[in-house]
């Protein structure tokens, strides 16, 4: 038979197990909260860095729009500058000359490959008022009559 002093005794027992238990668990439940918490910062992180590329990358590519702007600015104005001061001799190897130190301020290696170029030529002469056949003059001496290039004058030109 069990006397009160031992059902008092094994209620004790019984209740500290219990309060041991319920504190590991809220120890436990704490630990993978704070896992979980982890986690969250983790993938947060992860978005911000992925946020962080995305947005370095579409400043790249505004930087790249902006370099390309300045170089055609650059060589238009060089075109404007020079037919102002040399459009009654413009020698096609001084003009070339010209065009290519720009091009070479700018980090730009093949110049002449680029229609960026001559379409920046063109929007020069257009803003310089050369027309008629003197236009026609520069357009096939600054592109030693290659059509594709003179295209790309004209397209400037017009635009």
């Amino acid at each position: 038979m069990i006397t009160l002093g031992r059902l008092k005794t094994i209620c004790f027992v019984v209740l500290g197990a219990c309060a041991v238990l319920a504190l590991n668990a809220c120890s436990i439940s704490d630990s993978v909260g704070s896992i979980s918490d982890s986690a969250g910062s983790i993938a947060k992180s992860s978005e911000s860095i992925s946020g962080s590329s995305t947005s370095s990358s579409k400043n790249g590519e505004k930087d790249k729009k902006t370099d390309d702007n300045r170089y055609e600015n650059e060589v238009q104005d060089f075109t404007v500058t020079y037919m102002r001061t040399n459009s009654s001799q413009a020698d096609q190897n001084g003009f070339m000359k010209g065009i290519s130190d720009v091009a070479s301020q700018n980090g730009i290696v093949d110049w002449e490959a680029n229609p960026k170029t001559y379409r920046a030529i063109g929007k020069g002469l257009k803003k310089s008022n050369i027309s008629g056949v003197q236009y026609e003059t520069y357009k096939k001496k600054f592109t030693n009559g290659d059509s594709g290039k003179m295209n790309d004058i004209q397209e400037g030109y017009e635009n």
